[in-house]
């Protein structure tokens, strides 16, 4: 089974958090470039569709990939690049996100900082996913399962 597969298996976990659920966000977190491999290398994945709205010119957090759940509900994986000068701006990413991930420990003190102002955990991609390589797609896929069944558990 594909990771694609195994995250579409996840909605009927998802659904009993509640039926105003309408979006799952995973949040990724690293230096840009290594985001930007990722959102390549998420879009490689045959479920993931391009977000409606193009990338910013500037180094912000936005929507880099959606998959349809089906019945209204829809998996937004999005990129928060660790760029300090940015920081006042991750909160409102944040605090809608069900999973957090942090690639590497750029920034660290102040996305722990925006993590706890959030009341978010994040977590390692290296600890969900030992084998983590962001330019593989079903690496990636497999580190948004990660994080979703670790936000569901």
């Amino acid at each position: 089974m594909s990771s694609s597969d195994r995250i579409k298996s996840l909605v009927s976990t998802i659904r009993s958090q509640g039926p105003s659920l309408g979006r799952f966000h995973v949040v990724v977190c690293g230096v840009p470039s290594r985001l930007a491999t990722v959102a390549r290398a998420s879009l490689r994945l045959a479920s993931f569709r391009p977000p409606p709205e193009e990338a910013p010119a500037v180094p912000i957090p936005h929507a880099v990939a959606t998959m349809p759940l089906g019945d209204s509900l829809e998996l937004l994986l999005y990129v928060l690049p660790l760029v300090p000068a940015y920081a006042p701006l991750w909160p409102m990413t944040l605090a809608s996100a069900q999973a957090v991930v942090r690639l590497d420990q750029a920034a660290a003190r102040l996305l722990d900082e925006a993590c706890a102002i959030t009341g978010q955990r994040p977590l390692d991609a290296a600890a969900l996913v030992p084998t983590f390589a962001e330019d593989d797609e079903e690496s990636v896929g497999e580190l948004v399962r990660a994080a979703m069944e670790s936000a569901l558990a």
